[in-house]
């Protein structure tokens, strides 16, 4: 008996240490696939205006072009995901990816119009969906639901190791064409792609339901799980708020406290920074804490942080603010994509994860366009503007440790 423990033991440890390993290669094929798109992002509006001579009001269009993708692109990825595998996606997508950039390589040494721009901009993001929902769902089939907040915070690293590294390369190859930014951009992709192709193999799906369930369809379940829409509606309601932190932040720091545009370079680095420090150690000490106690907790820090924002006055301020708001963002966000892990039915991952893609796209896409309005007519009050703000992530917030003590109570 002793022997066969032994060697269960010694199976069970060398599973967890291959699992470990391809963690770590989806976190660094994460970390590629950001550095790839970070690359150009930030320049496509100088790129096409300032070069081509392309009006703002066109260019702007690109950005609702690039939400529809990810509308479109996380449910159907999430589908794909389910059906072919998570290998087959994890590969693909960067390699279609890949074929996308070299195309708009050539779209940027032949002039082409905007048109193919925005065509060539709208299948690289819809493609860069197939990436990121089949990982977050191999990470779920290697992990078990403790697990899972670890294993999500190490993508989170990369993703944000390559965010800070990519616009540094970007700006230092400005001034070389910008066919070749796109070109180094799609060599990255199939460098992305080279990581699941050789470290990945087909994960073993955990079986965690009934087998009377591998017979419903996943609309049925869907309209059943009324834990899953109350999260998806919370998780929107969150993001409306969280995603300030780019657009709105961006032109409020600069126009209203006045700092410059190299000292908002250097608060969003505090946010990479502290992210890459640490999340990874914050998610492993939380690990006991219920999920939706913790997702709670991160959304109020985001309105506290806003609150500071709205009676800042200099970089330091912000700074304070952003720490707070960094905090937030490693206790939550990880957090919900584990929660929708722990509810998806072990054959639905990919489409479970894909309605959070959609959420969180959507709450992208929307956001900003609240953000401005309420910039426009509240920057003069700057108190009440953050206040608004952060109004999604109170109700969230509030929503989410209700939810927690209602459960604790039954239980």
């Amino acid at each position: 008996m002793n022997l066969q423990g032994t060697q269960i033991f010694a199976c069970e440890a060398s599973e967890f240490s291959h699992n470990q390993r391809r963690i770590l290669a989806i976190a660094v094929a994460w970390g590629i696939n950001a550095l790839a798109y970070s690359i150009v992002y930030p320049f496509l509006p100088i790129y096409l205006h300032s070069i081509r001579g392309i009006p703002m009001s066109t260019v702007g269009v690109m950005y609702p072009i690039m939400g529809i993708a990810v509308i479109i692109g996380s449910p159907v990825s999430g589908v794909l995901t389910d059906r072919v595998g998570r290998r087959m996606l994890l590969i693909g997508g960067p390699v279609g990816r890949s074929c996308v950039f070299f195309a708009l390589a050539l779209m940027a040494v032949f002039d082409a119009p905007f048109v193919y721009i925005a065509a060539g901009l709208f299948f690289s993001t819809l493609l860069g969906q197939f990436f990121q929902n089949s990982a977050n769902a191999y990470i779920t089939d290697l992990t078990s639901p403790d697990e899972r907040a670890p294993a999500f915070s190490k993508v989170r690293v990369g993703l944000n190791v390559g965010w800070m590294l990519g616009p540094a390369i970007g700006s230092f190859l400005a001034r070389t064409p910008f066919s070749l930014l796109f070109s180094l951009t799609a060599t990255l992709c199939l460098v992305t792609a080279s990581i699941p192709y050789k470290f990945c193999l087909r994960a073993t799906v955990r079986k965690q339901e009934a087998a009377g369930l591998q017979r419903e369809s996943f609309w049925t379940i869907l309209r059943h799980d009324h834990r899953l829409l109350l999260l998806l509606a919370l998780t929107f309601t969150l993001f409306l708020s969280v995603a300030q932190f780019v657009s709105t932040l961006s032109i409020y720091a600069t126009l209203i406290v006045g700092i410059s545009q190299t000292s908002l370079g250097f608060l969003y680095t505090l946010n990479g920074v502290l992210v890459i420090l640490f999340l990874i150690p914050l998610n492993t000490w939380l690990k006991r804490t219920e999920i939706f106690e913790r997702i709670g907790w991160g959304a109020l820090l985001y309105v506290i942080a806003y609150v500071g924002f709205g009676v800042s006055r200099c970089w330091g301020h912000l700074a304070l603010s952003m720490a707070v708001m960094t905090i937030g963002e490693m206790i939550a966000l990880t957090a919900i994509v584990s929660a929708v892990s722990h509810m998806a039915p072990s054959q639905m991952v990919g489409r479970y994860m894909g309605l959070h893609g959609l959420v969180d796209g959507l709450g992208w896409a929307i956001g900003p366009f609240f953000g401005a309005i309420l910039f426009e007519h509240l920057h003069s009050t700057p108190l009440f503007l953050w206040g608004f703000l952060a109004s999604g992530a109170l109700i969230a917030g509030g929503s989410f440790l209700a939810w927690h003590f209602l459960t604790a109570a039954k239980n």
